[in-house]
């Protein structure tokens, strides 16, 4: 599919999680798939960031009118499942409200331009990109020289046995995870997740050159936790 030569990109993005939960909305201007141009951003801490996140989309939307979206772009995950939930959701509202293509990005594929990049230039064996995720866990994506991104997993990060080779890392559990490295067999990524132009950017090389698009759900890694209320169930009704 061939884009405009200039796009407006709604970015949505609550993936983070544990200490760093919280989001963020943002306006990104791409002309020619070349540059661009934070047009608005917005983010806040906690949980009560991500609760904010329609007011945030309303306060986006008002500071790039009279321009209108042309492309959604929503952080999928891995990550905080409050957070994916939420901003997957407004995503989609928004996108069949406006009529615009709503793409789903993992924080792995908006990081992937510049750390192949970086992969090439330092003749490495691919890229890691690895997460907070619940206690003692990571999240992790992998990708090759070749550019091929393995599917999201989770992983328990006292015991997690890292591929061998020489890998770039990134994400923010990558100085955590330095340890589970060969100290001469890895470099670290000085940029730890991706910003919401990277965002933008990913979504929108996928709506030139792919169909279908990543959908805009919720990357569930891990299965969502549920535990049964303190008092116990309540009776079935008669």
């Amino acid at each position: 599919m061939t884009a405009p030569a200039a796009l407006t990109v709604i970015v949505l993005d609550a993936s983070p999680a544990g200490a760093l939960v919280g989001a963020r909305v943002a306006a990104v201007r791409i002309v020619d798939n070349r540059g661009a141009t934070l047009l608005h951003e917005e983010s806040r801490p906690g949980h009560d960031g991500i609760a904010a996140m329609a007011d945030m989309l309303r306060t986006c939307l008002r500071a790039v009118e009279p321009h209108a979206p042309d492309l959604i772009a929503v952080c999928v995950g891995p990550g905080s499942f409050t957070g994916l939930r939420t901003s997957c959701a407004l995503a989609s509202g928004l996108g069949l409200g406006v009529g615009a293509p709503v793409i789903g990005v993992t924080r792995g594929e908006a990081l992937a331009e510049t750390l192949t990049a970086a992969v090439t230039a330092e003749r490495l064996d691919g890229w890691i990109a690895l997460y907070g995720a619940r206690s003692g866990r990571w999240f992790v994506e992998q990708c090759a020289a070749n550019g091929q991104i393995r599917e999201a997993r989770a992983v328990e990060n006292s015991g997690w046995a890292p591929p061998e080779g020489r890998w770039l890392l990134a994400g923010d559990a990558a100085e955590d995870a330095i340890g589970a490295f060969d100290a001469n067999a890895q470099s670290l990524a000085a940029q730890t997740g991706a910003d919401c132009v990277q965002i933008a950017r990913a979504a929108v090389a996928q709506f030139q050159n792919s169909s279908p698009f990543r959908a805009p759900l919720p990357l569930y890694v891990d299965q969502p936790e549920a535990s049964k209320p303190a008092g116990g169930l309540r009776s079935m009704p008669v």
